[in-house]
């Protein structure tokens, strides 16, 4: 039986609380249902969310379109949806949000902290992807 790669969620419970989900490893259509899960269940407690990318060695298009839905869904009820993805390397999750031009659609951070604090504020699209 082939092993899920890691998800965990974990919640800032200062006000407004705000949830983190880290993904580590490869994530695709095998594990797309359990993030799309874990993001909507926190959405749907009126959290904002923040998703984790630091240790993300792959994502597929399955798992851009949750995060997309994701997004969306936080846009729409007026939380905050942010990703961490350090600035420090450019990894394969740089590159498949570059080449479908979706890295401004999210507001991206180099740290946890900073993706927390604008998620808190409501963040959750923006340019903050820099890319070359």
């Amino acid at each position: 039986m082939e092993r899920m790669a890691p998800i965990s969620v974990t919640i800032d419970r200062e006000h407004p609380p705000v949830g983190t989900v880290t993904l580590v490893g490869e994530h695709d259509a095998y594990s797309a249902g359990r993030i799309a899960n874990e993001i909507e269940v926190l959405l749907d407690a009126g959290m904002a969310v923040v998703v984790d990318l630091t240790d993300a060695t792959f994502v597929d298009s399955q798992t851009l379109s949750v995060l997309l839905s994701g997004r969306h869904k936080a846009h729409a009820g007026r939380l905050g949806f942010t990703l961490v993805l350090s600035d420090r390397d450019f990894t394969q999750v740089h590159r498949i949000l570059k080449m479908t031009g979706l890295g401004t659609w999210f507001a991206t951070y180099p740290s946890p902290s900073e993706a927390v604090a604008a998620a808190r504020a409501g963040h959750s699209s923006g340019d903050r992807l820099k890319v070359a």
